[in-house]
């Protein structure tokens, strides 16, 4: 009999900005995690000289991680998405939803036999390819990532300000006054030239 991972409360390890309400929290399926890094060790298995090995990592896999899945948390807010990883070396993003484009879901052949996915979170100004932050085994993931795209879009939605009038008008001032730059040296131009003509004309 597998005792369950003892998992803290997400709530008790974020602390909330002023305004921020937890919308949802994911749930990692440990025991399919597990199943997932148990798959991936078939191909090591099939050499008799490296079937010890595999014993000596499938029991690790068993012991650590069950205390690394359980380290893990994801909270989804009003605002932002906590992620929390690590049992020694802990790291915590706090990604805010606007800047969220794209929450990627791959399931690979191991991936599809061990019954999750991993969801990919993609932001906007990110250095790099790939994703910024993966999630592994977040139960009913697809379910899970339509909640984060929606709570992004009511988001953007209810807190987007209209910038871009505001750029347009910044912008148009400086064109603005190169116009009449413009303007005013074809005029001293066309005034130049009227003069030149009518002492031409009274020399001949």
């Amino acid at each position: 009999m597998t005792n369950s991972p003892k998992i803290q409360d997400p709530r008790n390890e974020i602390e909330l900005a002023e305004g921020e309400e937890i919308v949802d929290i994911a749930q990692f399926d440990h025991h399919a995690i597990i199943r997932y890094h148990y798959l991936g060790l078939i191909p090591v298995a099939m050499f008799i000289v490296t079937i010890p090995i595999v014993l000596l990592v499938g029991l690790g896999y068993r012991i650590f991680l069950t205390r690394i899945v359980a380290s893990w948390s994801t909270v989804l807010t009003n605002r932002n998405l906590h992620v929390r990883k690590g049992i020694f070396n802990k790291t915590e993003k706090t990604i805010p939803l606007e800047k969220i484009t794209d929450l990627s879901s791959v399931e690979g052949l191991l991936m599809r036999f061990a019954g999750i996915k991993r969801l990919g979170i993609e932001t906007a100004g990110q250095s790099g390819p790939g994703s910024l932050v993966s999630l592994l085994g977040v139960v009913g993931s697809d379910a899970f990532r339509g909640r984060v795209l929606a709570q992004r879009d009511h988001t953007t939605k209810v807190s987007g300000a209209p910038q871009k009038p505001v750029a347009a008008t910044d912008a148009a001032e400086p064109a603005e006054t190169t116009l009449i730059e413009i303007r005013d040296t074809l005029a001293k131009m066309a005034a130049d030239l009227r003069q030149v003509t009518e002492q031409l004309d009274r020399t001949d």
